[in-house]
Parts: structure tokens; sequence; C-alpha cells
């Protein structure tokens, strides 16, 4: 079974959408979420100024779907990696490269990535083993239980607000 590792942007655009419960409703999902990706949505954005009802629902919907964040120990494969991404100049952030680099290491797990620049970085580092936002929705849809309102409604979200984006041809 393949399995997602999933990037900020994804997550906090789905909470922003208001279906951070919606997601986490589907229960456990073939989902990796690393821990600065978790640490994004709940740690940083407390420290941010967001709203601590908003950091419960993201960190409510984190363990929902992934249980607990998967940890980039140091001196781990993955850790190298993602310092080796990290070399000047950067051009994604931490949560992205985190993404990619656990992805690099374990060829069974494809990125959700939403930025262009992570997207084009994805795509070279990990030989296209990389989806976005409805790629990511499909699969959610397909096979993991998420009604075809919600996705629609997810991409109607998505595609007002990230002009001139829109949906794929497919979808």
């Amino acid at each position: 079974m393949m399995r997602y590792v999933v990037d900020t942007d994804i997550l906090a655009n789905i909470q922003r959408a208001g279906h951070a419960g919606t997601l986490g409703g589907l229960g456990p999902l073939p989902v990796v979420i690393t821990d600065t990706v978790w640490d994004e949505l709940t740690v940083n954005a407390r420290l941010n100024g967001a709203a601590p009802r908003l950091v419960k629902e993201a960190d409510d919907m984190l363990r929902a779907i992934a249980g607990a964040p998967m940890m980039l120990t140091p001196q781990s494969p993955e850790a190298r990696t993602l310092v080796q991404l990290q070399l000047p100049p950067p051009t994604e952030g931490l949560g992205e490269h985190s993404v990619i680099a656990y992805a690099f290491h374990h060829g069974d797990v494809t990125a959700v990535l939403n930025d262009r620049r992570a997207l084009h970085r994805g795509i070279e580092e990990l030989h296209g083993r990389v989806v976005s936002w409805h790629g990511f929705l499909d699969v959610l849809r397909v096979g993991h239980g998420l009604t075809k309102r919600a996705s629609d409604e997810l991409s109607s979200w998505y595609c007002a607000r990230f002009v001139p984006q829109r949906a794929p041809i497919w979808w």
C-alpha cells in the first residue's frame, strides 16, 4: 500500500477550508507527518498567535490521521538528507524539506506538496513520486472515504483562493 508524507501547506489549507474535522473523521490514514510539519501546525502556530482552539483542532486532526509525528532522528539517513536539502540557497521551507527527505529514503512513500518550488524540488529529488492538492484529495476520495461532496468543496475552496489555480481536467 502506498503511503503519503504530507506537507504543512496541504494540511493547513484543509483546516482553513473548514475540513479538519472531516479529515480527522476518516480515521487513521496511510500518511506520515514529520515532526517538523507537526510542529509547524501546532507549536509554531501557537507561538505565532494562533487561537488555542485552532491549534487543538490541528493537533486533533493530526492525531486522528497519523497517530504521532514521525521523528527525523539525528544521524538518521533522513536527517542527513534534510541537512543537505537545507544547504544554501534554500528555496523551500524546513517542512517541505522534511517531507522530501523522508520520501527520499522510503520508496513506498509519495510526497504531498503544494508550493511550486517544493513541487519542482520534489519531482527532481523523488523521480516524480509527488502529488499535490487534487492528487491527494483523489487518494482520500477513492480509497479512504472522503465524500465527493467534501472533495468538491475542498477543490472549490482551493481554486477560489489560489488564482489562477483550477481543478485538473481529470477531476
